[in-house]
């Protein structure tokens, strides 16, 4: 090899190493902007005798869960707590499960450090004057969790609040109104039965016909 080929190819070398060094994947760092693809929640909503027949959908004892492949399972009522499994109510998006995962990060609870493990969720009981929120995170492969208590008569933890309520509206848990255990009256016009006799009459089809 004559003195101008290595000449050439020294330069080539170098210019190779240059670019490699520039794109040296091990100095490349990522910022992660979406959901890991096991992240899921679990929130449990309990409240004391002084809390209950509550209108407002936060402050009903009740379950919502969004599982990892995007289903949102969420009920209400006395006999739920830590340990139930709702029936599934709806199935959201990538882009819905994104956002509540948006959410949760707002509100600031994907902070594993900032957790309670100190106290077991499945253990916490209300007391008569207290609403309690137990809210139980999961992604990438880790478990964490946080409890919330606050008196009736007080308000509730914001970030508890917008979370949870979040989560209500996608699985359509409404704030009831005030006139919810009132019968509801319903106006079938002067007739009840005009839907029944105006229809055709019910003709048998004949066999062999289609």
């Amino acid at each position: 090899m004559d003195r101008r080929h290595r000449i050439i190819r020294g330069v080539f070398l170098v210019a190779s190493l240059t670019v490699a060094g520039c794109a040296d994947i091990r100095e490349t760092k990522i910022t992660p902007t979406g959901a890991p693809t096991d992240f899921a929640i679990d929130v449990t909503i309990l409240t004391g005798s002084a809390a209950k027949g509550l209108s407002a959908a936060h402050a009903r004892q009740g379950k919502l869960t969004l599982l990892a492949d995007g289903s949102l399972h969420a009920d209400s009522g006395e006999s739920l707590d830590f340990d139930t499994r709702s029936a599934p109510t709806r199935w959201l998006y990538r882009e819905q499960v994104e956002g509540v995962w948006q959410m949760a990060r707002r509100e600031g609870w994907l902070d594993p450090a900032a957790s309670d493990p100190d106290v077991w969720p499945g253990m916490v009981v209300p007391k008569n004057d207290e609403l309690v929120y137990l809210l139980w995170f999961h992604a990438d492969g880790t478990d964490w969790w946080f409890v919330r208590r606050c008196k009736v008569a007080e308000p509730p933890d914001p970030h508890a609040v917008a979370l949870v309520r979040g989560l209500c509206e996608l699985a359509w848990e409404a704030d009831r109104g005030p006139d919810r255990t009132l019968p509801h009256r319903y106006d079938f016009g002067p007739d009840p039965y005009a839907g029944f006799t105006k229809a055709p009459p019910y003709t048998p089809s004949r066999a062999g016909s289609p």
